[in-house]
Parts: C-alpha cells; structure tokens; sequence
C-alpha cells in the first residue's frame, strides 16, 4: 500500500456512493478533531459495516415464516433495517415499527431491475424516503425530543404481512422468529445511551419487555393512530407539547431505563 492511499479499503454507504474507512479519514488528522469525534465517527463506521452484512442475510433470508409474503425473484424483499445520517452529532436512537407495509410495484421493479441486494434497498430507501409520509412523520418527533444524531431504522419484523389484508398483526412466533433473527443483532450494535422508539402500540409493548436495559418510548403510529400521533403535537402543525417531550426527556436520561407511551389514550407504563 502506497503513502497515497492505494490499496486502502473503501466501503459501501447508504445511496450506493463510497466512503473511505474511518480509520482512514483520521489517518494523520488527529489535532483536528478531539478523540471523542474520532471515536464516535469510527464507532458508527463498524456500525455500518456491520449493518451492511447483517442486511445481505436479511435480503436473502428463506426461513419462511407463517403468513409473510416474501418472494426475492418477484422484488419481495425483507427489509427495513437502514441507518440514517451516520455522521450527525448528537444522541442517536433505534426507531422500531411493526412490519413493513405492501411494497408498490414501482418498488418491486426497481429491485428486479438494479439486483436483489441490500445495497439497492439502501439505494431506493435513500431515493424514496422523503415521500413516505412514516418516515418524515416519525423523524419529526425523532427530532422534537431532541434526538439529532443517527437513527437506525427497524421494524420487529422484516417482511411484508399476509394478515395485514384482514387488519391483523404479524403472528407472534414470526415476531419472535424475526427479532431473534435480526433485531437482536441491531440492538447489539447501538451505543450506549441511544433509546429505542417503538412506533405503535403492538411494538411498542413487544420492545418494552425485549429491551429492559434501555430506554423504550412508546409513539402512537404516525399514519394509522386516528389523530393520536398528531395529538402530541400543537394545533396547525406547532411544535410537540411541553408536556409529551418532558415525558420522552425523562425517559432517556433516568438512570434507571424506562418504558414510556407518549400519549394520555392509554397507559404504557
């Protein structure tokens, strides 16, 4: 290897372009940035890698469970595990849902068309995400109780819902399938101090009991809770209550780690 870089290894990020390692990035740099930057950003590159092999194996994932729809030749995939701004300063979380919903066959096609891979579900989450009224919700109030930096996102599980026709969750064994499979991993790979969000009530309640060492805040589903998720909020699209964000800001910094619902319709503790 070469005092130029060559040979140096570069690996794949979200969108499909290419990073050079954080090792490398502070290669020589070292009264630039203080060691807790440093140290930060080479924790979320591991994390990355890691999340980029663990997403090859949820893409080609054949276990079959009872009552998902997963076909990788028709553009079916399992997915939603993506990480989001790895960069950004601040407390990062974990932002859990239930289940991804139907693909559209746009989406199925661009699949089939650039390869069944995990790095075209990145490609395509990265595209896409901004017209997902669940993504720009939930990253609303991400950002309203003061979570700035990466956001991890999950779902307990990873393929699309054969019940959902007939409004009903996924099976608890292919939950519990599921987030032995993968979300177990993903909760290994967090930092410190991140909390865990779960979005709606089903899993909400599921992380509450899974994740006991972490914070876990509960969050009325942001397209599907009939004005409880915009109840958390001001009138004309003000900012969240006073009252929800000290419940959420409790929640994380308590010693002792917390379940909260972030809602007075139901109790979550």
């Amino acid at each position: 290897m070469d005092k130029r870089g060559r040979g140096r290894p570069h690996y794949s990020r979200p969108g499909g372009r290419r990073y050079i390692s954080a090792i490398t990035i502070f290669r020589g740099h070292g009264t630039r940035r203080s060691s807790t930057y440093r140290t930060m950003v080479l924790a979320m590159a591991t994390i990355e890698i890691d999340l980029d092999q663990l997403g090859k194996e949820l893409v080609n994932c054949s276990d079959g469970c009872a009552d998902i729809v997963c076909n990788q030749r028709k553009g079916i995939l399992p997915r939603c595990m993506i990480l989001e701004r790895p960069n950004a300063k601040g407390r990062g979380c974990l932002a859990v849902g239930l289940n991804p919903g139907p693909s559209k066959a746009f989406e199925r096609t661009f699949y089939i068309k650039h390869g069944i891979s995990y790095r075209t579900v990145k490609e395509y989450w990265h595209e896409n995400n901004s017209k997902i009224p669940y993504y720009s919700k939930s990253r609303r109030i991400i950002d309203a109780i003061g979570l700035t930096g990466p956001i991890i996102w999950s779902d307990l599980a990873k393929c699309e819902n054969k019940l959902s026709l007939k409004n009903q969750p996924p099976r608890l064994q292919t939950l519990r399938h599921c987030y032995h499979r993968f979300l177990r991993h993903e909760l290994e790979l967090m930092r410190d101090k991140w909390p865990v969000l779960g979005f709606g009530w089903e899993a909400y309640r599921a992380l509450a009991y899974l994740v006991p060492k972490r914070a876990v805040i509960g969050i009325p589903h942001p397209t599907g809770s009939h004005g409880h998720f915009t109840a958390l909020f001001e009138p004309n699209n003000g900012p969240m209550k006073g009252n929800i964000r000290e419940m959420a800001t409790k929640a994380i910094l308590s010693p002792e780690p917390m379940a909260v619902w972030l809602s007075g319709k139901k109790r979550g503790d």
